[in-house]
């Protein structure tokens, strides 16, 4: 089961990863028009890993939620009776 708590943890990885891209750009230790020194090419390769893992990880995690949702709707309608309304995540 997928709770609230996990996907924003994963959006929370995410949003590491695109600060460690943007980050030598936005507190400009790596001036526009001059060559990438290591550590802004470290800062963008380990931010873009963590940013597509964070990502990767949060749409698989929806995707089993999105199942068990619809395995419990399926699993009401065979047994003759109305699937419980879905208000929201469980936690």
């Amino acid at each position: 089961m997928v709770n609230r708590s996990a996907l924003a943890g994963l959006a929370a990885v995410f949003a590491i990863g695109v600060w460690l891209v943007a980050a030598p750009f936005v507190l400009r230790y790596a001036p526009a028009g001059t060559r990438w020194t290591g550590a802004t090419r470290l800062d963008v390769a380990v931010g873009a890993a963590v940013a597509l893992t964070g990502a990767g990880a949060f749409l698989v995690a929806l995707t089993g939620r999105v199942r068990e949702l619809y395995a419990r709707a399926g699993a009401g309608a065979e047994a003759g009776k109305a699937a419980p309304p879905v208000s929201g995540v469980e936690s």
